[in-house]
């Protein structure tokens, strides 16, 4: 606004857990923003209902060009960009280096040392004889949070929640093997006690703490729980780093880049402020500046560049988001089949029914979803 003094920005904060409700809603009712926030899952929904302006014409080529084509990528639907990436938090194992060292261990490369580990970072380390030190922040809320976890687990697993058979038929697998397998993941780590007590009111914020205070020495995450950890303790710094998450036996290491953009409104009546303001939030002095807070990954090359964002602390998620990405299905109805996953591993930790109950259980809501859209 010191720039461009004839502009008042507006803000309307939203829960990012909340954003693609909120904006639905918004978009239903005729009053969407100038600019809104966008992540991937996000993008197809709007453009369904042909809400966003197209961004390749307005930015130009070469603007676009100086994005991390990953992140442009995934914003991109029949070859038309609907929102430009701002920062990226791929999931990778974030970990205390200083935890795993008295340890004499090294982040697991298999979901079989993935236990393994944990068992040998659970300890009581004041010898008092209370566990004080877990092996796995796990965030076992029933929400975004914990189900975008679940999942990158599953797909780890060889297992996705929905996608296209070789006939290209929307198919899910939620009761194959794979699916079964991480929920017996989260089932063990659990009954073995290496994950901290209260596992279901263990959401992102919490597992974030506990990792700062080194209540736990490693969660699945992306590198923005570097911030919230050294908020709540500062000490760590120099002390965490990331690594890619395990893959089973014959099946390729992916990661899910979990990014957020920005997009005009099509019919936006401020289409020269949005875009000028967009260029101000994606310059890299002000990429550099979310991620010397945040420890988001920019979307932008230059700042990727950065030694900054090179840093050792950093440096595991930028080679996560460089490998083999997820991107969610390019379908409005995707998140219905995503929230299954939470009461899945929840049910799987109570141990009321097997998982194979549970799993069959999921499996069928989730060819009801199908059927019903695809």
């Amino acid at each position: 606004m010191k720039a461009c003094p004839k502009t008042k920005i507006k803000f309307v904060g939203v829960p990012a857990n909340d954003l693609v409700t909120k904006l639905t809603a918004m978009a239903i009712a005729g009053n969407v923003p100038d600019m809104y926030a966008s992540d991937a899952v996000n993008t197809v929904k709007m453009a369904a209902l042909n809400i966003p302006l197209e961004l390749r014409a307005a930015l130009g080529q070469d603007y676009i060009d100086g994005f991390a084509k990953e992140n442009v990528g995934e914003m991109t639907i029949g070859g038309k960009i609907y929102s430009a990436p701002w920062f990226s938090i791929p999931t990778a194992i974030l970990y205390r280096t200083d935890l795993f060292a008295k340890a004499g261990v090294k982040p697991p490369k298999s979901f079989e040392e993935f236990i393994t580990v944990c068992k040998a970072l659970t300890k009581d380390t004041d010898g008092d004889g209370k566990i004080d030190q877990y092996g796995w922040a796990m965030v076992g809320t029933d929400n975004g949070s914990g189900q975008g976890r679940f999942n990158t687990i599953a797909r780890n697993m060889g297992a996705v929640d929905v996608g296209k058979d070789s006939s290209g038929k929307w198919v899910t697998q939620i009761d194959s093997p794979g699916w079964k397998a991480a929920l017996k993941l989260y089932k063990d780590a659990v009954d073995v006690g290496c994950v901290p007590p209260g596992q279901f009111q263990t959401g992102y914020p919490e597992a974030s703490v506990q990792i700062g205070k080194g209540q736990a020495a490693m969660m699945i995450t992306g590198p923005h729980t570097i911030g919230v950890a050294l908020t709540a303790n500062p000490a760590a710094k120099g002390k965490l780093a990331g690594a890619p998450i395990p893959a089973a036996a014959g099946v390729s290491a992916t990661t899910s880049l979990n990014q957020s953009g920005y997009a005009i409104a099509r019919k936006s009546k401020h289409r020269a402020a949005a875009i000028a303001y967009m260029k101000f939030l994606l310059n890299k002095e002000n990429q550099l500046r979310i991620n010397d807070v945040t420890y988001r990954i920019p979307s932008r090359l230059d700042a990727q560049a950065d030694p900054q964002v090179n840093s050792e602390m950093s440096l595991g998620f930028v080679k996560a988001g460089e490998g083999k990405v997820f991107s969610n299905p390019q379908i409005p109805w995707y998140n219905s089949i995503a929230i299954l996953a939470s009461p899945a591993y929840q049910a799987a930790i109570k141990g009321d029914k097997t998982i194979d109950q549970i799993a069959k259980e999921q499996a069928e809501k989730a060819r009801k979803i199908i059927a019903d859209n695809g």
